[in-house]
């Protein structure tokens, strides 16, 4: 599926799960926006990507569209697309060759988020 051809998601989902993904996405805030709106009520939003990395990550950048993500801007885009109990940690570092083919450490965050209904009026 391809999002930024405008395809939408569809279904309902207790638990929505991408990894290493998010970073290939040209626009994050209208794909977080249809997650929120396929979540089923107490769903959970569970993405794991790259911290900043200045693109060093990938050799070659083609279809790379974020060199990583500043956790306290994705952390805003999340509860501006209506998600609450956001949360990020790190979850990994990988070591592998960066685009100059030396050994660096990159590390990958965690971030969730719960669709939450108010019932009271």
């Amino acid at each position: 599926m391809d999002t930024d051809k405008g395809n939408i998601l569809e279904g309902t989902y207790h638990l929505i799960v991408s990894s290493m993904t998010l970073h290939h996405i040209k626009l994050i805030r209208p794909l977080l926006d249809q997650f929120y709106r396929i979540l089923a009520p107490s769903g959970d939003l569970c993405i794991a990507d790259l911290d900043l990395d200045n693109g060093q990550f990938h050799g070659n950048n083609n279809g790379v569209f974020h060199f990583g993500f500043d956790r306290k801007l994705l952390r805003q885009d999340f509860m501006n697309a209506g998600f609450d109990d956001v949360k990020d940690r790190a979850a990994a570092e990988v070591k592998k060759p960066n685009s100059e083919g030396e050994i660096q450490t990159f590390t990958i965050f965690l971030m969730t988020g719960r669709k939450t209904i108010n019932l009271e009026p």
